[in-house]
């Protein structure tokens, strides 16, 4: 059954990412997913359910490798986070200019209204700063980074990176990420 859940996750990311959350019903979700709208709801309460999980499911995965870069020990501690910010820039936006990060995709949609799924968008976006805002202040505490304010330069990346890959997907031109990347360099270092 998880795998199912999984699979419908899966099938409304992808519709979500190409036509939005109010772009796709929950049939297409279910067509897609080769499901049953049974099936979907005995996983989703509603439509809005569906998209409060996704956003959940998305943030985990996105924690998960924000971590795995930020835990590499096979490279430097500076190196670490441009890793993961060449990462986001080689993933978040296909070749053909289309967002593949939720969070974007999502944002202008769902931002400002008191549902769920803006709450956890909130949610996840804080734990994501946090979890950088930690990295810096280990950094920092190691004599390794110094980067005077953790947490507020975890926040001015993260609108960075989002506003960088928002507009490289609407104006069509990848110079908005390479300059995110010299940007995210000058406060690491």
């Amino acid at each position: 059954m998880a795998d199912l859940k999984q699979t419908l996750l899966n099938a409304g990311f992808e519709l979500i990412s190409e036509h939005g959350f109010a772009g796709i019903g929950i049939m297409k979700i279910i067509q897609q997913a080769n499901a049953t709208k049974g099936s979907f709801y005995h996983h989703f309460k509603s439509k809005e359910d569906f998209g409060r999980q996704l956003l959940e499911d998305y943030f985990k995965d996105h924690l998960n490798t924000l971590s795995q870069y930020l835990e590499d020990s096979a490279i430097t501690f500076e190196q670490r986070a441009i890793r993961y910010f060449e990462f986001w820039s080689e993933s978040k936006v296909t070749e053909d200019f289309q967002i593949k990060c939720l969070v974007v995709k999502l944002s202008g949609e769902i931002s400002g209204t008191s549902s769920s799924m803006q709450a956890e968008l909130d949610n996840g976006a804080e734990k994501v700063i946090n979890r950088m805002a930690g990295y810096f202040t280990s950094g920092n505490e190691q004599g390794l980074l110094t980067i005077e304010n953790p947490y507020m330069a975890s926040r001015t990346l993260y609108a960075k990176w989002l506003g960088a890959t928002l507009l490289c997907a609407m104006q069509k031109d990848r110079t908005h990420l390479e300059q995110a990347m010299t940007e995210t360099k000058l406060l690491i270092k």
